[in-house]
């Protein structure tokens, strides 16, 4: 800042034109540095989600490998140990894990049972926990006969849409209705509660049902 003198007075002349282009500058690079973290930041929450989930569908296989049968899949609600796990007309042994009582002990059997996972592993980031839950068409975007894993509950919107649509694009088809990633998104991919495989995600608003298919 420059400054100069007037009859024995000091007095102010203001900023130059290169000072302002300076400070401008430096405020430029300020905020976008800001926005640059806040998009690392979101990135890395969507892959933190789909690394949860896959952990637990990790431990799913090795708890197979390990005991010929899934975790959960023939239990009752009295079922203690894998072998207990017998099926039978109300509730067979078929390769899902359907009803309450099979995803009650499908957790029960990863985390104090075998110890594949610990109880911290059944929440996604953010805190929601996640569930198993039969599949339905049109809720949550499922469908029938299947077994999935899903944010809290079945149709249950507690998770940012936005990261919903990056997971689904990044590591499935991006269709909230097909393949292994679903959700209750609805409407087009320019509206603020839909998306599509070339939707632009950070645009979206509010919240949706985040379902991830285990089986078959």
């Amino acid at each position: 800042m420059r400054y100069s003198t007037y009859r024995g007075h000091s007095r102010q002349a203001g900023f130059t034109l290169v000072e302002m282009a300076t400070v401008l500058v430096i405020v430029g690079l300020l905020l976008g540095m800001a926005f640059k973290g806040k998009d690392l930041i979101d990135g890395a929450r969507v892959k933190s989600i789909y690394a949860s989930s896959s952990k637990i569908q990790t431990a799913m296989q090795v708890f197979f490998e390990r005991y010929q049968a899934y975790p959960g899949d023939g239990c009752s609600s009295a079922a203690k140990t894998p072998a207990e796990c017998v099926g039978d007309a109300s509730n067979p042994k078929d390769g899902l894990i359907l009803g309450e009582a099979e995803a009650s002990q499908f957790w029960s059997m990863l985390i104090q049972n075998s110890r594949l996972l610990a109880a911290a592993d059944q929440k996604m980031p953010g805190g929601v926990l996640w569930a198993v839950a039969k599949g339905e068409d049109g809720k949550g975007g499922t469908a029938a006969g299947s077994s999935w894993l899903v944010a809290q509950g079945l149709d249950e919107k507690v998770v940012d849409i936005r990261y919903v649509c990056a997971l689904d694009q990044q590591f499935d088809d991006g269709d909230p209705t097909t393949g292994e990633i679903r959700s209750s998104a609805t409407g087009t991919k320019d509206s603020p509660t839909g998306y599509s495989a070339d939707a632009d995600c950070w645009s979206k608003s509010g919240s949706a049902a985040l379902s991830i298919r285990l089986l078959p």
